[in-house]
């Protein structure tokens, strides 16, 4: 282990000031009186501040004239903090009353930066920048998928985690307890059952069955999928689990092939398709959840469709046309398809989904048993002739493994106690090394990343990077790296990050930039109403998601400038998300990459559909709502919480009322405008999207869906600069693309470290935007400076 150098040299000017010309000041006079900061403050909030700011008018529920200076509390601290960046951003004192020159400016900002640096520097020397991180629930599973070889789901044993800055790896907000202990230990027994059967039983006889028309026709009914001839067609209606296949119900909980052989469209006009989907589930209304195994096109060509899902016993198989774009026959329309009048009955005139047969076989995603028995056992032989010396050989390389560092004798000796415990009292040597790997799989050395104050050392890298990047364990690449002592070399840790960028695993990383940094995993949490947005259905958000996974996948792969964050020239679409946005000649099933035009509204995350969505309530759109995500999560400017006493806004929808009336009265409160600023301006240049990310030019509303009041997107920034639509707004953003990088830096560094960006981490990421600067600060570029960064690389 290396030896950690002085926190003092190795941050270096790190934790000196964010501004040059503050730095620059304390650097100038080491014989500064040690009371100079105290009176530069005084001087410049009773001058500047206090009338506004006193302990009558506290305009902004701030009173200047009794806030103590004390920056070892944090409450206090996050107050001076953003002072700070009021005064320094030139937003306090305000343009309408007394400016301050430039020195007192500096003098007061410099005795705000310089104890907060001190105290912020003592509590990293001594606790670290970051608490201890507990592994999130996705970290967890795969992590011991990939130490256990197993492929059993196991997110569903673990209660929701936490978020914090829109991250579920942020330490402080990461609780444990006697419950979530409990989920623990349950997903361990769960994992090591399923780990040590497949080792030392074998798998279970496979399943393999193709179900003919003939067979998938044997029930009938307006739900069941019709038999006409040699084929099993399944109809565009709007009656609820249409097309479910009785015949395909599972006997076994597990991973299936699903294959729909010579699947194509009928009842559509040459050259034209129906997007289908494939869901998995009950099928009744007593069980109404179904889990959606994939979404495809059909058209007239028959092709074989397969998926892949997880598909719990008693579960059966739907595969149906999803598309509300195209004409659907209502539930009555299919009520007398039954018995002998099958063959009577006129088939229905809209499109449908006809397939010849389905294949259904049980599969593994995991390892192959023999692999299995490697990742438990080794080369030893598990009989009831274990040794204790063969079990607790067992144990140290297991925990090894599951620790992600070397362990030594000593520290394995609680674990063996334990084992110790079980053989003593008569508990087999089988079973006594699965409940010793159950003590292994509790302990906070699994569940904890293992971090000391002070440089990380090489086995601490690699799980901060390889959870980082493929949010699970590290492989044994990386292990052996680590165990070289190779991670702490700058050369060596790059070939990685690269190694790893290209590695699919990486796809971790894009999963969790999109359901954390973007929001996507609250996609669910509305529906649109059905009645103002009948086109939306299943496929289009399943595309929607598609999109942006795929977009930010690109920008990683290319090292695209991020830039492209908020407009780009191309979008990843397919055929049924190109038809939303209204862009012709997209006719392909997968997402892939599509020019853009000026007229076709859209380039950048910010017009995306899916994020259009989790910024829209269902119904109507808000541009508070809105703009304050792009705010955060885009621009990176924070946006305080409203006052308690202030009601929120609540759009009108019938539309009698334009939401920017509303917003106009409502900011006109003293107390709501300094935040308005702000919010507002992004907000209003996307209101010509709907709630699921359409392109529109007037509201729609209950009583005429497409002929409300015209939308009125055109605006100004906090800066006054004006703008018209949402390219005008781009284009303004777009002159400092700088800050673009530096909030998405913001984001790998919280994401990434467990801890979001303090005051004393600013100049490590203005170091990051300097060595970017060439590369347009690309985002795979942003990625490998963040791993070499201080921040990155010490707790």
């Amino acid at each position: 282990m290396n030896t950690p150098a002085s926190p003092c040299v190795r941050m270096g000017l790190l934790l000196a000031l964010s501004l040059a010309a503050a730095a620059s000041l304390i650097a100038a006079d080491p014989n500064l009186p040690t009371d100079a900061p105290h009176a530069a403050r005084t001087e410049f909030v009773q001058q500047y501040c206090v009338d506004c700011h006193d302990g009558y008018t506290q305009e902004g529920d701030l009173n200047l004239a009794e806030l103590e200076f004390q920056p070892a509390d944090a409450s206090n601290l996050r107050r001076w903090v953003t002072i700070f960046d009021r005064v320094q951003s030139g937003e306090m004192p305000p343009q309408d009353a007394e400016v301050p020159d430039q020195q007192p400016r500096e003098d007061f900002l410099a005795a705000i930066a310089a104890p907060i640096h001190q105290t912020l520097q003592q509590q990293t020397r001594t606790l670290g920048r970051v608490r201890s991180r507990r592994l999130n629930r996705t970290e967890y599973e795969n992590t011991m998928q990939d130490l256990l070889g197993i492929d059993i789901p196991l997110q569903e044993f673990l209660p929701e985690d936490t978020y914090h800055d829109g991250f579920a790896t942020v330490a402080q907000t990461q609780q444990i307890s006697l419950h979530l202990m409990e989920k623990y230990l349950d997903a361990a027994d769960a994992s090591l059952d399923e780990a040590f059967r497949r080792a030392l039983d074998g798998d279970a006889k496979p399943f393999r069955h193709t179900f003919t028309s003939a067979e998938l026709g044997r029930q009938v009914g307006q739900r069941d999928p019709w038999h006409v001839g040699d084929k099993t067609i399944a109809w565009s209606a709007t009656l609820i689990y249409h097309g479910r296949v009785p015949e395909t119900e599972v006997r076994r909980t597990g991973w299936y092939r699903i294959t729909l052989h010579d699947a194509h469209a009928v009842n559509i006009q040459p050259g034209e398709g129906v997007w289908c989907t494939v869901r998995t589930g009950v099928g009744f209304a007593h069980a109404p959840m179904m889990f959606l195994a994939g979404i495809f096109r059909a058209d007239e060509q028959p092709r074989d469709q397969t998926f892949e899902a997880w598909i719990r016993k008693g579960h059966l198989i739907e595969a149906r046309p999803s598309d509300h774009t195209v004409e659907r026959v209502r539930g009555t329309g299919l009520n007398n398809y039954r018995g002998s009048a099958r063959d009577k009955r006129p088939l229905p005139k809209v499109p449908g989904l006809a397939y010849s047969s389905i294949t259904m076989e049980s599969i593994h995603k995991a390892p192959p048993r023999e692999q299995v028995a490697q990742l438990l056992f080794s080369e030893t032989t598990i009989d009831q002739n274990l040794s204790r010396d063969e079990i607790a050989a067992l144990m140290k390389r297991f925990a090894t493994r599951a620790f992600r560092r070397p362990l030594t004798d000593q520290a394995l000796l609680p674990y063996l106690a334990l084992v110790d415990e079980d053989l003593a009292a008569g508990i087999g040597p089988r079973e006594a090394l699965k409940r010793g790997y159950r003590t292994i799989l509790c302990s906070p050395r699994f569940l904890f990343l293992t971090e000391t104050p002070g440089e990380l050392d090489d086995h601490a890298v690699a799980s901060r990077l390889s959870f980082f990047l493929w949010s699970t364990m590290p492989d044994q690449t990386l292990m052996a790296a680590a165990d070289a002592g190779e991670l702490t070399q700058p050369e060596t840790r790059r070939h990685h990050v690269q190694r790893m960028l290209n590695d699919d695993r990486a796809e971790a990383l894009v999963d969790a930039l999109a359901d954390q940094w973007l929001n996507l995993r609250e996609i669910d949490f509305t529906s649109p109403d059905a009645g103002l947005y009948p086109e939306f259905d299943e496929t289009l958000q399943q595309s929607m998601i598609d999109e942006t996974h795929a977009f930010l996948a690109t920008l990683i792969r290319d090292d695209l400038p991020a830039a492209n964050i908020v407009d780009s020239d191309f979008a990843m679409l397919n055929e049924r998300l190109a038809k939303h946005y209204d862009i012709p000649g997209v006719h392909h099933q997968n997402v892939q990459t599509v020019s853009l035009a000026p007229e076709h509204h859209r380039g950048g995350l910010i017009t995306q559909g899916s994020i259009l969505k989790v910024t829209a309530n269902g119904t109507t759109t808000s541009p508070v709502v809105r703009g304050a995500f792009i705010n955060e999560r885009i621009l990176g400017v924070e946006i305080p919480p409203p006052p308690d006493n202030v009601p929120a806004i609540e759009p009108d929808i019938r539309g009698a009322v334009s939401i920017r009336d509303q917003l106009a009265k409502h900011s006109d409160q003293t107390s709501c405008a300094a935040c308005h600023i702000k919010i507002d301006p992004p907000g209003f240049a996307l209101e010509n999207y709907d709630v699921i990310g359409g392109w529109r030019t007037r509201y729609r509303n209950s009583k005429a869906a497409r002929k409300g009041l015209p939308v009125d997107p055109h605006h100004q920034t906090a800066k006054g600069e004006a703008f018209e639509d949402i390219e005008q707004f781009k284009q303004i953003v777009l002159r400092d693309p700088e800050q673009i990088a530096r909030n998405f830096t913001h984001q790998l560094v919280t994401y990434s470290t467990g801890a979001p960006v303090s005051f004393s981490d600013r100049r490590v990421i203005e170091a990051i935007l300097d060595q970017t600067q060439p590369q347009r600060y690309g985002i795979r570029s942003l990625i490998q400076a963040v791993v070499d960064s201080p921040i990155f690389l010490t707790k």
